[in-house]
């Protein structure tokens, strides 16, 4: 009976989180949030290194409080605004229009967002805050070029309901901080092996209000020596997944028309 329980748990709290969704989204989606960037942004911390001792658990409520105040409400809305202008009635490319503008438009929008809230609690000039989301447009574009767009095609397929997409996300999130920590910390490690030489490592992000993702790819590619702000003359070597997510769709949605979800 006990192990049915266990097994039967996590189905029963999605059923759960989807039924309350309904009663007040903005605020269950603001905590769901607010959960997963606090989350993240402790992973985050302890991959760097840090332990109990030391972490900055302050950094980590304000991560959290953007995402409550942020991302959450934002991305209730936008998801709306995409189900309803962009789905063109249900066809399978439109999935592909939704991610190709959740990570331009709405990406560019959102890392602002979470640099100005993060910038108004650290008590910044919003000049700087407005430097900042300048200086880290491309890299912040660059690395969600490398794991959202095939996430993406679920997020925004029919198989996922609308009230449960953004609890999909915020999952992914963490679960992208945690690869992002874990192949940053390898490459720490290789680096020391090879060079001895850690120096300046955490400078680059310092004096940014960024998000975990973004912050962890940052000083990665500082310790490899590979740190660019500036667009790449061949585009195409950063924005292939956007591309080769297009038969992934198709395939996706076949198996969609396939088991009902949508009619063909």
């Amino acid at each position: 009976v006990a192990l049915d329980l266990l097994a039967r748990l996590p189905l029963d709290s999605i059923q759960t989180y989807e039924a309350l969704v309904p009663t007040n989204p903005i605020f269950y989606k603001a905590c769901t949030s607010g959960v997963a960037y606090c989350l993240g942004d402790f992973i985050s911390q302890i991959y760097q290194g840090k332990d109990f001792s030391n972490l900055d658990l302050p950094r980590s409520l304000r991560s959290g409080i953007a995402g409550f105040i942020g991302h959450g409400p934002l991305c209730h809305y936008w998801l709306l605004f995409m189900e309803t202008y962009l789905d063109f009635g249900g066809a399978w490319w439109a999935t592909g229009i939704k991610v190709t503008a959740d990570l331009t438009v709405w990406s560019i929008f959102l890392n602002a967002a979470y640099s100005m809230i993060i910038g108004v609690l650290q008590f910044r000039s919003p000049i700087e805050v407005f430097k900042d989301v300048k200086v880290t447009l491309w890299p912040s574009l660059r690395s969600a070029w490398r794991f959202w767009p095939f996430v993406h095609t679920v997020s925004f397929s029919h198989a996922v309901p609308l009230d449960l997409k953004l609890l999909w996300v915020d999952c992914m999130e963490v679960i992208w901080v945690t690869i992002l920590s874990k192949v940053a910390n390898e490459d720490k490690n290789k680096r020391l092996e090879e060079t001895g030489d850690l120096s300046a490592i955490e400078d680059v992000t310092a004096d940014l209000s960024v998000s975990p993702p973004m912050e962890i790819e940052l000083v990665r590619e500082q310790e490899m020596d590979n740190l660019s702000f500036e667009l790449p003359t061949k585009v195409l070597q950063a924005c292939w997944p956007l591309i080769a997510m297009w038969p992934v769709l198709y395939a996706g949605y076949q198996v969609e028309v396939m088991l009902g979800l949508v009619h063909s």
